[in-house]
């Protein structure tokens, strides 16, 4: 899969009304990308690849999803957590937001549950505002992905993000899925509604 060289836009970190159970979160997911966007529609479908590493932090948290583990850097997780690092320096709103993620995700760590001398999260069938930041932490090149299944962990991971921002149907959502190229996709949450 060939990398998208436009940017990737930006996206607005928004809370999940109370009322969407993630049940309909998901079916309204997969909504958003059963059908490629037809001539003159306006949502925008943006894909591309990113590196990531394939050797494990020291500190580490596994989070497990339906078709992969992602591992953290917990020591990472720690400090944004306590707001000893800013995520998006220069933008105290969206530094708010990842420590707020960050302690969401480390109050869901299994105590003293280890997978390969990792904490471990099961995050199969949860759903929250903590995949924000494990996107975040596969964004910025610190996570590992290892795919249920396979021997060794992927050093490329696709991002397809959907926007429907003028769309009748939904309302205005945004969308995104990270995969395995040629695989599954392994975490996938909506990234704003309007």
């Amino acid at each position: 899969m060939a990398a998208d060289t436009r940017a990737m836009p930006s996206f607005a970190l928004t809370a999940r009304p109370d009322w969407l159970a993630p049940v309909a979160c998901t079916a309204l997911l997969a909504l958003t990308f059963a059908a490629p966007a037809a001539p003159g529609d306006c949502g925008e479908v943006t894909i591309k690849s990113i590196q990531v590493p394939t050797r494990r932090p020291e500190s580490c948290i596994a989070v497990q999803l339906q078709h992969a583990t992602v591992v953290l850097d917990k020591a990472l997780a720690d400090a944004h957590a306590k707001g000893l690092v800013a995520s998006h320096p220069g933008d105290d709103h969206h530094s708010r937001w990842t420590i707020k993620q960050a302690r969401d995700l480390l109050q869901m760590v299994t105590p003293r549950g280890t997978l390969d001398s990792c904490a471990t999260v099961d995050g199969r069938g949860r759903r929250g505002d903590w995949e924000s930041y494990v996107a975040l932490q596969i964004d910025e090149g610190h996570a590992v992905v290892h795919p249920t299944g396979a021997d060794a962990p992927v050093n490329v991971v696709a991002v397809r993000e959907r926007s429907m921002g003028c769309s009748t149907s939904l309302g205005g959502t945004s969308s995104r899925f990270y995969g395995i190229p040629g695989g599954r996709w392994f975490l996938l949450f909506l990234t704003g509604i309007s």
